[in-house]
């Protein structure tokens, strides 16, 4: 009769272990390969992205514009329906400090036509507008702030440096 040792259990615990790595690599390799090659979109659904600029260096006694141009992209297979209340509100925007404290917000006395507004923006389309935000020197000092912006009731934070 032979007798057979019994199992080693740090030796099988180390070939589990082996074993679990090799399958999660094997997952991720699969994952990678059809991100890689298009199979799947990582981007998001509906997104909202923005570009700020400041065109002039800060003045205290000129008024500071910010250019912001917004891209609303549609990566989804349907129509994305667009409808506010009022064109006044397809761009509202505030400013605040680091700590997000306000520091100033768009003025409501601006012309606009204020009447209801309904769209659709096409599968696999995106749109975009540019507008300019108009600071007050007194109150907006060089720094680091963050723009609260509300674009097709699409809502994006975005960090600007003041200079």
């Amino acid at each position: 009769m032979s007798m057979t040792p019994p199992p080693d259990a740090a030796g099988e615990a180390g070939r589990n272990m082996m074993r679990f790595s090799l399958v999660v690599l094997a997952m991720v390799g699969v994952v990678m390969f059809f991100v890689v090659t298009g199979r799947v979109d990582m981007s998001e659904p509906v997104e909202l992205t923005a570009r700020v600029t400041q065109p002039a260096t800060w003045n205290a006694a000129a008024p500071l514009e910010l250019e912001v141009a917004l891209t609303l992209a549609n990566n989804t297979e349907e129509a994305l329906p667009l409808e506010l209340p009022s064109q006044c509100e397809i761009f509202r925007w505030f400013l605040t400090d680091k700590d997000k404290n306000l520091v100033q917000s768009q003025r409501d006395d601006e012309p606009c036509v204020d009447l209801p507004i309904k769209g659709a923006l096409e599968p696999k389309h995106n749109m975009t507008g540019n507008y300019t935000v108009k600071l007050d020197p007194a109150r907006v000092p060089p720094g680091d702030y963050i723009l609260f912006i509300r674009y097709w009731a699409h809502e994006l934070r975005e960090p600007v440096t003041i200079n």
